[in-house]
């Protein structure tokens, strides 16, 4: 029985069906999704993207050794040694030590503060148990525990990633002149220094002088002293006037006395007085230098905020509407975002300039009256001490005229015969 033509179809005629089923399956998706909200980028968070990777906030291997304590040339202050080893790349391969007083770490603490606010700044040893310290500051124990503090210090800032690699520590560190200058010095704390170093050095000259005068003094105490043993000797051999010979021995002893005397006094009221007023004239000095500091940082810090303003101008288009980010390119919102954190950085690092400014007026108002009661108070203290000196050989000279018009009777009591 032969097929119907209705029944009859061709290889073409399956694929064409079997097409049209694919096809209107097709539709049925897409008309059934059209009645959902379509999101074209709905599967996109499903793809994997990779995380940023954030750097490694890690130190690089680094050792700061503070050791040998020592008085400095004019005993006014302790330095202590500090020897580097690291291998990062903005230090020097030669490692070598260098010296620096305390003073120099507080300046690496304040300028370490400064460049990185946000940082956790290791404290100085003065600023917790030492405070508690009673006593002279020269005191083997309290120089250990000042170096250990500071040792700590050191340490803690070795193990920091952004403090170790600091141009100030770098600078601390390894600079073999490492003396703070003023970029716009001062007229009247200028003559100050010259000053106060004109007076030091001529008192410095005055206790030299001194010295040698204080020697000669004691080789004639002793001088006079065998001299009184040599006429008491005398006294042995010659019985007729052994009692006026010992009563003029006795004479060149309390002469001697006299001598031994006056160079106590002058020792205790003129020399002390004048290494009271070296040690005066070293306070002023590094009064002022800690003027200069508080004027060096109000400086840094102008410079520091004059260089992010300017970047923070070159950043800036001209003609950019600074009101509103729309119809703003990529580059431009990203340069807007950059120079507002420019900005907020000005205006915070400005705060800190302002501070700086008046805590160095205030400093330096507050040293110009230092400086008057310093000069006040060496002119009564060089007259005290002065006239301490001639009240000394006053004394002596009345007591030696005393000692020999005593004993002029007694050698004018001797008879011819009796030698």
């Amino acid at each position: 029985m032969s097929a119907s033509p209705n029944s009859r179809m061709t290889d073409f005629d399956n694929e064409a069906v079997h097409w049209t089923v694919e096809e209107n399956d097709y539709y049925d998706d897409q008309n059934g999704a059209s009645s959902s909200q379509f999101d074209p980028f709905q599967n996109m968070d499903k793809v994997a993207h990779p995380e940023p990777e954030e750097p490694v906030f890690k130190a690089e291997p680094m050792t700061i050794r503070v050791d040998d304590p020592q008085k400095s040339s004019s005993g006014s202050f302790m330095t202590y040694r500090l020897f580097t080893m690291t291998a990062l790349e903005n230090y020097s391969t030669n490692n070598r030590p260098v010296r620096r007083r305390f003073s120099d770490f507080v300046w690496l603490h304040n300028a370490l503060s400064i460049e990185f606010p946000a940082c956790i700044i290791p404290p100085l040893p003065e600023k917790h148990r030492l405070k508690f310290f009673k006593g002279n500051r020269f005191d083997p124990l309290f120089i250990e525990q000042r170096r250990l503090g500071l040792q700590w210090f050191m340490d803690r800032i070795a193990r920091h990633p952004y403090l170790q690699a600091s141009q100030y520590t770098r600078l601390f560190l390894e600079s073999t002149d490492f003396v703070l200058h003023v970029k716009k010095p001062d007229e009247k704390f200028e003559e100050m220094k010259e000053s106060i170093e004109k007076f030091q050095v001529n008192l410095q000259v005055i206790e030299r002088l001194y010295s040698k005068i204080g020697k000669r003094q004691q080789e004639l105490e002793t001088n006079y002293s065998q001299f009184a043993i040599s006429i008491r000797g005398l006294s042995g051999l010659e019985t007729n006037v052994d009692q006026q010979l010992r009563q003029f021995a006795e004479s060149v002893e309390n002469y001697a006395n006299a001598f031994k005397e006056r160079r106590r006094q002058e020792e205790l009221l003129f020399l002390n007085d004048l290494h009271e007023l070296l040690n005066y004239c070293h306070a002023v000095k590094e009064q002022l230098i800690e003027r200069d500091k508080k004027q060096i940082t109000f400086e840094d810090m102008s410079t520091d905020l004059q260089s992010i303003v300017l970047e923070r101008e070159r950043a800036l288009y001209p003609g950019k509407n600074l009101g509103s980010t729309s119809g703003m390119n990529i580059t431009e919102f990203m340069t807007d975002k950059m120079t507002d954190m420019g900005k907020a950085r000005s205006e915070k690092l400005g705060l800190c300039v302002a501070k700086a400014n008046d805590e160095n007026n205030n400093y330096s108002t507050q040293m110009m009256k230092e400086f008057d009661l310093f000069k006040q108070a060496k002119e009564i203290e060089l007259k005290q001490s002065l006239s301490a000196y001639a009240d000394s050989h006053i004394e002596f000279y009345k007591k030696s005229i005393s000692i020999w018009e005593n004993i002029l009777p007694v050698l004018n009591g001797i008879q011819l015969h009796d030698i």
